[in-house]
């Protein structure tokens, strides 16, 4: 009978991050997600997947309707300028997730 010999695992865990950032008129709260496993060959080493990021608005710390907030800031800002805003600001969530992970890439 020959032996079993164990020669490699990976493992992975899902990770959700939840921040808050205060931009005076209104509050962002962000939900980031993410898959993290260690890279093949490397200790304490991590590949981040980050599956969805959502962003939640809140005005006078309550939470509004997204369309409403949406609809209010294209008032303000602009028609269509609301996806410009929603990327930036979910880039600002992502690189502050990657900067506090305890899963570190390097």
């Amino acid at each position: 009978m020959s032996k079993i010999k164990k020669v490699d695992e990976v493992f992975e865990f899902s990770v959700y991050t939840k921040f808050t950032k205060d931009e005076g008129v209104f509050q962002i709260e962000a939900s980031v997600y993410s898959m993290v496993s260690e890279l093949p060959g490397s200790t304490n080493k991590y590949g981040h997947d980050i599956s969805e990021i959502e962003l939640r608005f809140l005005i006078n710390n309550q939470h509004v309707q997204y369309n409403g907030f949406k609809e209010l800031y294209e008032q303000l800002y602009g028609k269509d300028k609301f996806s410009a805003f929603y990327l930036k600001k979910s880039q600002e969530f992502e690189v502050a997730y990657l900067k506090t992970t305890p899963y570190k890439t390097k």
